[in-house]
């Protein structure tokens, strides 16, 4: 059972933040997910949002170095 995944220094951007989004709608294993330093703007942070509104399981979510306000790029979050 996957439940980490690092895909840190990718350059998905905001299009692969949205896809990594619809997949956090269906996670039922993954606690922690490594996004930093992939080109992620403040579009593809809040499909991410929107995403751990429903999402249960996800504890640490890690999206320092990316486009995104300070607020987000500055630490990784713990839920």
């Amino acid at each position: 059972t996957l439940t980490t995944l690092n895909l840190g220094a990718n350059q998905i951007g905001d299009q692969g933040a949205q896809q990594v989004a619809n997949a956090l709608n269906n996670n039922k294993t993954l606690t922690t997910l490594d996004l930093g330093a992939n080109q992620i703007g403040a579009e593809g942070a809040q499909h991410i949002a929107n995403a751990l509104n429903n999402n249960k399981t996800l504890t640490t979510l890690d999206l320092r170095g990316n486009q995104t306000k300070d607020e987000f790029d500055e630490a990784t979050v713990d839920y």
